[in-house]
């Protein structure tokens, strides 16, 4: 049954969470980088997780030691909880001689330290290449946003934080775009508090032939939501209700169709949003509780080929949601194939 909070919140959020661009001067107030003694211990921690025999999936963070790294890993978790909401780090060995799996395995290991990581897809995907799969875009009824190369307007992921590790800058284009949902809620409670009601209650999204075989093809998710004394936000591609408009009738009436322009007219503005490209090496982490995040389409050449490897992580003390909001925060369930 579908259920979300019993409290609709109509005061302002006050705190880092609700930022607009003018706090920041530049990148260096959101980048960490990573310190030739880091860079020591990661490789440190691989030795150690190689001898352990395991799958890199199946790797804890017991399993990939980081004694020396806790700090800034501490101090990254509590950025993306309790302050701005979004960290970037930099200078991951992600280097031509390092082979794939090492990376991969690597990057696993540092994550397990943020969080737990749960599945992106119903092939049960835990790390998925973020790339042009040339599968037609999102016009095809199968594809995710991760899958194509075209501009993917403001959104969340389904996890409390998406990691995207960038392997690969594209030949052109692919801009990240962020802006905190916690600016756009207040100002949607000062500017248009009548709409506040439909994103409480939410949209229709299509499961894009992911729905295992006791489910619908389509799933209800409300944009916010407020518990244990905080507001949080999940506001997933838009072109997943336009297909379940069309693809299973799910009317979207015109106080809906208003509500989801409002959002993204707030969220697109200059002054809310902060723009970056992911350059190789770096980590954008991003939680999704007060962060809404878009990407520019972009081009890849014979040369260059756009490549990141996202996963998605819930802490182990984040509370759980209510019903209704943060659909598979925490997995999606297999296809039915």
């Amino acid at each position: 049954m579908f259920a979300v909070s019993d409290l609709m919140h109509t005061k302002p959020i006050i705190g880092p969470a609700a930022w607009v661009r003018a706090d920041f001067t530049g990148p260096d107030q959101w980048t960490v980088a990573f310190s030739a003694d880091d860079i020591a211990e990661l490789f440190a921690a691989l030795e150690h997780a190689r001898a352990t025999g395991k799958a890199f999936r199946d790797l804890t963070r017991d399993d990939f030691p980081l004694d020396g790294l806790v700090a800034k890993l501490r101090e990254v978790s509590r950025e993306l909880d309790e302050g701005r909401g979004f960290v970037v780090l930099s200078g991951f060995p992600i280097d031509s001689d390092i082979p794939g799996i090492d990376v991969e395995t690597m990057y696993w290991g540092l994550c397990a330290h943020l969080g737990t990581a749960v599945t992106q897809n119903g092939l049960g995907e835990v790390i998925v290449r973020v790339a042009d799969y040339g599968n037609g875009g999102l016009a095809n009824s199968s594809s995710r946003g991760y899958q194509t190369n075209e501009s993917l307007p403001f959104h969340t992921d389904s996890s409390d934080i998406v990691g995207l590790l960038c392997l690969n800058s594209a030949g052109a284009g692919g801009q990240s775009s962020l802006t905190s949902s916690m600016t756009i809620h207040n100002e949607l409670v000062r500017d248009h508090r009548e709409l506040l009601g439909v994103y409480y209650t939410g949209f229709y999204y299509d499961r894009r032939d992911e729905q295992s075989r006791d489910e619908l093809p389509y799933y209800r998710n409300s944009v916010f939501a407020w518990h244990h004394d905080r507001l949080t936000c999940r506001y997933y591609l838009r072109q997943f209700i336009e297909s379940a408009r069309e693809r299973f009738g799910i009317h979207v009436s015109e106080v809906e169709q208003l509500a989801l322009d409002t959002f993204d007219m707030i969220a697109n503005r200059r002054e809310n949003k902060v723009d970056m490209h992911i350059r190789p090496g770096e980590i954008q982490l991003v939680n999704n509780n007060v962060i809404v995040h878009a990407r520019a389409a972009y081009t890849d050449t014979d040369r260059v080929s756009r490549e990141l490897l996202r996963i998605w992580l819930n802490p182990s003390d984040s509370p759980a949601p209510p019903a209704g909001h943060a659909a598979f925060r925490d997995g999606m369930p297999p296809a039915m194939r």
